[in-house]
């Protein structure tokens, strides 16, 4: 039996909120309105000056649902404060999952419930991480369909995984095994909370199943921290990022952080961690050029393996 074969088990639902009062109660609704009804709802305010505490608590004062809690961020940004409800997680039994919310989607009706049913499938072994993702129905402010997700073009893998996250957090749901390895990752060590789940999961010995289907309508408006990867402006200001040194930045964050649970990863993980280490810290080009032959770490797309060359080449990665 799985991990995740209790028939309904209980999600516990993670949401991150900051100024979010124009969008955060079409999100609360959509939440309300699962398919799969077991569910609690907590969220962790990082210090808003909006209405978006005021929603909230309205919200749960007219559901009078005890299910939805409010608790206060400790107002370091977004990958903190989720890392902060990780720790606020307090499962009532072995089968129950954890999701991701951001403010400011709108989840479909099933979104739970294919997750939920996707885990049970994946048959996961005791003591073994599994994540669900899956791609979003891209929309404008008004929730306007503008496009879909990209689904990944080549295989999931922790070699994928410390050079680029591909699935996005508000699609995420685990169980309690990546839950507690999640822990053991110090939050000044995540780049961001999803792409951290991505390369536990996979560095761990995990199973990870990324649903074609999307299951929630993601906005895409001036205001988010990261849109999604198929925008072009994006790869504008992930080129940015890259020549200012922010991806070298986050290559010393993942390091600390797949150092965090080094005593979890799989040998074949260790060796490719330890190839994506000695890749970095070669002075002379050719020595990095060819220790990146020989890393065992590939990304997504043609554009994605050309900034991974060019990062390579420039010493920024």
């Amino acid at each position: 039996m799985s991990e995740a074969s209790s028939a309904s088990p209980c999600v516990h639902v993670l949401l991150a909120s900051y100024q979010g009062a124009r969008y955060i109660r079409e999100q609360l609704e959509s939440i309300a309105n699962q398919t799969h009804t077991n569910w609690t709802l907590t969220i962790s305010d990082d210090g808003s000056t909006d209405d978006t505490v005021t929603l909230c608590e309205a919200f749960a004062r007219e559901r009078a649902d005890h299910r939805i809690r409010l608790i206060r961020g400790l107002g370091r940004r977004s990958t903190a404060n989720f890392f902060h409800l990780l720790r606020s997680v307090e499962p009532s039994s072995g089968h129950d999952l954890v999701a991701f919310s951001d403010q400011d989607d709108v989840w479909l009706p099933e979104k739970l419930a294919r997750a939920v049913s996707s885990l049970r499938s994946m048959r996961v072994a005791a003591g073994q991480p599994a994540l669900y993702a899956a791609r979003t129905r891209l929309v404008n402010e008004t929730l306007e369909p503008i496009g879909v997700s990209r689904l990944p073009l080549r295989p999931l893998g922790f070699g994928n995984a410390l050079l680029q996250n591909v699935a996005s957090g508000n699609t995420m749901v685990f169980n309690q095994a990546l839950l507690r390895l999640m822990r053991r990752v110090k939050p000044e060590h995540a780049v961001l909370h999803d792409w951290t789940a991505y390369q536990v999961v996979t560095g761990c010995g995990g199973q990870m199943h990324f649903d074609p289907e999307p299951c929630l309508l993601y906005r895409q408006h001036a205001h988010n921290l990261i849109g999604s990867q198929g925008r072009s402006w994006d790869k504008v200001l992930r080129m940015g990022m890259l020549f200012k040194g922010q991806y070298r930045t986050w290559g010393d964050q993942t390091e600390a952080a797949m150092n965090d649970i080094a005593s979890e990863l799989q040998p074949k993980a260790l060796e490719v961690l330890r190839k994506f280490q000695d890749m970095r810290r070669r002075p002379d080009l050719i020595g990095r050029m060819q220790a990146g032959r020989h890393s065992g770490l590939w990304r997504q797309t043609r554009s994605g393996r050309a900034s991974f060359w060019l990062g390579l080449a420039l010493n920024r990665l």
